[in-house]
C-alpha cells in the first residue's frame, strides 16, 4: 500500500480539483457534467490510463448537448471482470447561507475536504482511480480485469447514465460490482440488500363548515388523523417481519409531511392532504401494502362519509438480495481486511441505491465506503483518512492474489 500512500497529495488535489467543476443536472438549472467529465478523461491520460471509452447521452438541456459516461480499463491475469462505479453529478448547494465553506472552492481543514460532492461521490470516483493507478504505478497486473465506470445522471434517474451503459450491453452475467454510492464512517459493513421504499399521497375530501357548526360538514383533518393512525396500525400489523440485516430490522410505516388546509383557525376544512414514507422489507410487495391502505380508506369513508384518495408519489421496488456469500461480498471483505484488520458484515439499508438497476438486472452488486454520511447536507465534507483507506481498499481488491497478502507491494 506504500505507493498509495506516497500519492496522498496528488489523491487529494485531484479530488479538490474535480470539485470546483460544477456538475449539476439541469433540473436544478445546472450545465451538467461535461466539463467534469473532460477533467477525468485528462486525469486518466496523465496517470497513464490507455483504455478509455466514452459512451456519452445526448441530452439537448445542457449546453454541452451531452451527458458523459466514462469507462476506464484495465486488463487482468483472469477473466473475471470486475466494476467499480461512481457517478460524477450532484446534488446543489441548496441554501448557501447554511455553509461555512465555499461548496465549490473546496478548503482543507483539519483532515476534512470540504465541498459539495466530496461524499457524494467524488471520494470513491477519486478513491477507485488511484487505487487502480497505484497498480499501473507498480507495474502489477491486476487479478481481474478492472472496469472504472464514472457515470452521469444518478441524482435524477440514471436515464443519461447507467442506463446507458445497461442498455449497451456493458454489464455480463458473472461480473463482480461494487457500488460505492452508501457506507458508514468505519467502513464495516458492506450492503448487500435494499428495503423498497414508498412514497405516498393521501388526499382527504370532506365538507368545509364554520367551527362553531362542525355537524354541517365533514371535517378532512379529523378524518385524515384517524385514517393515519388507522392505517399506520394495519400495516404494522399486516405486515411484521423483522430482518436482523436491516437497522431498524422491521418496515417502517411513517406519516412525513402535512399539507395546510386553513388560514383561519375557525373553520372545519373541507381538504387535507399529507404523505407518508414506508420502507419495506424486500419479503413484501408494494403493490400488498397499498392494498390495505386502499382498503382502510374505503373503510372510513363508509363512517365518517369523506373521499380519500390513496397513491404512489413514487416508487422503488426492492430490487432482490445479493447473496451473502456472493464472490463480491468475499473479495470485498477480504481487501478491507487486509488494510483495516477487521472483517465487514453483510447487512441491509432503508433505502435505494445505485445498487438497484444491476440487481434487477440479476447481477450481484454490493455497496461500500467508509465515509461520514454527510451528503447532500451543507457543508458536505470526506475525511481524508477514509479517502486513503478507501483507495488502498480498492488497490487490494484489484491486484487479489497477484500480491502477497499484507498489501505492501503497492
Amino acid at each position: 500500500m506504500l505507493a498509495v500512500d506516497a500519492d496522498k497529495d496528488r489523491i487529494v488535489k485531484a479530488l479538490c480539483d474535480m470539485l470546483r467543476i460544477k456538475a449539476v443536472g439541469p433540473e436544478n438549472g445546472g450545465a451538467g457534467e461535461a466539463e467534469r467529465g473532460d477533467f477525468l478523461v485528462a486525469l486518466l491520460k496523465e496517470l497513464g490510463f490507455d483504455q478509455v471509452e466514452q459512451h456519452d447521452s445526448k441530452d439537448p438541456r445542457v449546453p454541452s448537448g451531452r451527458r458523459p459516461n466514462i469507462v476506464a480499463r484495465m486488463k487482468g491475469s483472469t477473466d473475471v471482470n470486475l466494476w467499480v462505479v461512481t457517478h460524477t453529478d450532484t446534488v446543489p448547494e441548496g441554501d448557501i447561507g447554511a455553509w461555512t465553506h465555499p461548496p465549490y472552492d473546496p478548503e482543507i481543514v483539519d483532515g476534512r475536504v470540504y465541498g459539495r460532492g466530496s461524499e457524494d461521490n467524488g471520494q470513491e470516483l477519486i478513491a477507485s482511480l488511484f487505487g487502480l493507478a497505484a497498480l499501473l504505478k507498480a507495474g502489477m497486473t491486476p487479478e481481474v480485469n478492472v472496469c472504472l465506470a464514472f457515470v452521469s445522471d444518478e441524482e435524477y434517474g440514471n436515464a443519461h447514465g447507467i442506463d446507458i451503459l445497461m442498455k449497451k450491453g456493458l454489464f455480463k452475467e458473472g461480473d463482480l460490482i461494487v457500488v460505492p454510492d452508501h457506507g458508514y464512517p468505519d467502513g464495516a459493513s458492506i450492503a448487500v440488500v435494499e428495503k423498497s421504499v414508498a412514497w405516498v399521497k393521501v388526499v382527504v375530501v370532506g365538507r368545509q363548515t364554520h367551527g362553531s357548526t362542525p355537524a354541517n360538514g365533514v371535517n378532512a383533518f379529523e378524518v385524515a388523523a384517524r385514517y393515519i393512525c388507522h392505517c399506520t396500525d394495519r400495516l404494522r400489523s399486516k405486515f411484521p417481519k423483522s430482518d436482523p440485516l436491516f437497522d431498524p430490522p422491521d418496515s417502517t410505516f411513517v406519516p412525513s409531511k402535512c399539507e395546510g388546509n386553513n388560514f383561519n383557525i375557525n373553520t372545519v376544512p373541507g381538504r387535507q392532504v399529507f404523505y407518508c414514507d414506508f420502507r419495506v422489507l424486500p419479503d413484501y410487495a408494494l403493490d400488498d401494502i397499498m392494498v390495505e391502505m386502499q382498503a382502510v380508506a374505503r373503510e372510513l369513508e363508509a363512517r365518517w362519509g369523506a373521499k380519500i384518495e390513496v397513491s404512489f408519489l413514487d416508487r422503488t421496488d426492492s430490487a432482490g438480495r445479493t447473496s451473502q456469500d456472493a464472490e463480491i461480498v468475499r473479495r470485498l471483505g477480504e481487501a478491507i481486511t487486509v488494510v483495516g484488520g477487521f472483517l465487514p458484515k453483510p447487512i441491509g439499508i432503508g433505502g435505494a441505491t445505485f445498487a438497484t438497476p444491476f440487481r434487477r438486472a440479476g447481477l450481484e452488486a454490493v455497496g461500500w465506503s467508509t465515509i461520514p454520511g454527510t451528503g447532500h447536507d451543507a457543508d458536505e465534507y470526506i475525511e481524508i483518512s477514509g479517502l486513503m483507506f478507501d483507495a488502498k481498499t480498492y488497490a487490494v481488491l484489484f491486484a487479489g492474489k497477484n500480491i502477497d497478502r499484507t498489501g505492501q507491494s503497492i
